[in-house]
């Protein structure tokens, strides 16, 4: 849009050429904006699902707009394809708004567990006799949930909040992995590492939070880690 602002002003052959080759690679970027934002979608349900087609269905108007306009400018209909393109571009203020409100509203794609604190130090969650063998057992950690695993001597301990869309981990469903026990989210079907909060598949993109687990005095303590 900045290049043909310049154009309408001396119309330069090489800055009407940089306007058309950007508008051709913003129109290459848009397709893998929405094989992304498909998938994003396909996870979503209720309000978030209808803001999220509309969202959708605005980008694949506008898109259409612009690729109006760079056939009209490859006809020599340069101004007319100018206006064409400023009309998406307007439109997509719009658009962006609603892919904002999905994002920073509803926390569409974003770690769902980057917020949250805990304590650096070890904490008390839980009586070691009340922890069953090989059950997702859900423990509060200073203010993280975080789910337990007992098998033999071992205790895993990992966020309990799913980091795709935050489903609950602890009734999820075990399985064994290569590298130790995995949990899935029931909810869309992310796996993760119990050893080390890793992802094994998503959709989910981020590991959850880890924590190093000792027992004192019959109570099982955890103390928050970085992120795996």
């Amino acid at each position: 849009m900045l290049l043909d602002i310049v154009w309408l002003n001396n119309e330069d052959e090489g800055i009407a050429n940089g306007s058309d080759i950007t508008l051709g690679l913003g129109l290459a970027g848009a397709v893998g904006s929405a094989v992304t934002g498909l998938t994003d979608w396909s996870d979503l349900d209720g309000t978030d699902r209808r803001v999220g087609l509309m969202h959708g269905l605005l980008n694949i108007g506008i898109a259409g707009t612009y690729i109006a306009s760079l056939v009209l400018r490859l006809m020599g209909k340069r101004r007319t394809g100018i206006a064409v393109s400023t009309t998406g571009y307007l439109t997509s203020l719009f658009s962006a708004y609603l892919g904002g409100e999905l994002v920073f509203a509803k926390g569409i794609s974003v770690n769902h567990v980057a917020w949250e604190g805990g304590s650096d130090k070890f904490v008390s969650v839980i009586d070691e006799s009340d922890l069953p063998e090989g059950k997702l057992t859900r423990v509060d950690a200073d203010g993280i949930p975080a789910v337990l695993l007992k098998q033999g001597r071992t205790i895993y301990a990992i966020g309990a909040t799913c980091t795709h869309l935050a489903g609950p981990l602890d009734e999820g469903t075990l399985s064994q992995g290569d590298n130790g026990p995995v949990v899935q989210c029931p909810w869309h079907g992310s796996r993760f590492c119990m050893s080390d909060g890793s992802i094994v598949n998503g959709p989910a993109v981020y590991a959850e939070p880890t924590f190093a687990v000792r027992i004192r005095s019959g109570k099982i303590q955890l103390r928050r880690l970085d992120h795996a």
